[in-house]
Order: structure tokens, then sequence, then C-alpha cells
């Protein structure tokens, strides 16, 4: 059984990652530039097609 994470990267034909922090998230992201169509969900609230201003303001408050 998967562990639980906060943070789901679904990407299109491939395999959706979990992250436990947003900032995990945007490093992920600044290497899948290339790849079109790839989503950020949250899980622990339910919000799906995160922007990476929002991660990057969720980032912001982890580190706080």
């Amino acid at each position: 059984m998967q562990p639980k994470t906060r943070f789901m990267i679904q990407v299109p034909g491939g395999t959706n990652v979990g992250y436990d922090t947003a900032e995990q998230v945007l490093d992920a992201l600044n290497d899948l530039k290339a790849v079109e169509g790839v989503t950020v969900a949250d899980l622990q609230t339910g919000m799906s097609k995160l922007t990476r201003e929002a991660l990057e303001e969720l980032a912001n408050a982890e580190r706080e």
C-alpha cells in the first residue's frame, strides 16, 4: 500500500507521483517543464489543478 501524501502530480499517460510538501512539488515540476498537461492536486484539501503561484504560496507558508 502506498503511503499517504499531500500532493499528487498527475502526468498524462504516465504515473501519478505523490509528494509531502509543496516545495517538493515545485522541484518536480521544474523537471517536468517539457511535459504538457501535468496537473497537481492537494489531497488534503481536495483542490485540483493547482497553479504554480498557489504552490509557491503553500511552500512559503510551509517554510514559516
